[in-house]
C-alpha cells in the first residue's frame, strides 16, 4: 500500500498511480457501439482518480464476442464513441487501455480454423 498512490512508469508510459479499473463486462452496447453508458461508467472511474481505466472485453471482429451486446472495435463505425471516452478519460489525468478480446476465447464453440481466418481478415481500425 506504501506505493499505491505513487506515479508508475512502464517504458514511456506514465500512470498518475497504481489505482487501475479492471474490465467489467457491461453487455450494454448495440452493435458493438459504445455509447452514453460506457462514457458515464469509465469517465467516473477517471474523475474519481484511477490511473488506468480499461475497457470491458471489446471484441476485435463479431465472432469474438460473448454477448451481441459487447463493445466492438471492428468497425470505423466504433471509433467516434470510443474517441470522445479515451478523450474524456485522458483529460482527468487517467489513462484508457483495452481489453482486447479475440475469436479465440470462442474457438471451442465456433472451430479453431474459422475463428483464424476471420481473425486475419479483419482491418486495424485504431493506431497499433
Amino acid at each position: 500500500m506504501a506505493h499505491l498512490f505513487d506515479p508508475l512508469s512502464i517504458r514511456d508510459l506514465t500512470l498518475a498511480n497504481r489505482v487501475f479499473v479492471s474490465p467489467m463486462c457491461e453487455y450494454s452496447s448495440v452493435d458493438g457501439c459504445a455509447n452514453d453508458w460506457h462514457f458515464v461508467h469509465l469517465g467516473t472511474r477517471a474523475v474519481g482518480g484511477a490511473g488506468l481505466v480499461l475497457t470491458e472485453a471489446t471484441a476485435v471482429v463479431p465472432e469474438g464476442r460473448i454477448s451481441p451486446q459487447d463493445l466492438g472495435i471492428w468497425s470505423d463505425d466504433h471509433i467516434p464513441a470510443l474517441r470522445r471516452i479515451v478523450n474524456f478519460i485522458h483529460e482527468q489525468g487517467s489513462v484508457a487501455g483495452c481489453n482486447w478480446r479475440t475469436p479465440d476465447a470462442k474457438r471451442a464453440r465456433i472451430g479453431r480454423g474459422r475463428a483464424r481466418d476471420r481473425l486475419q481478415k479483419a482491418k486495424a481500425v485504431g493506431p497499433m
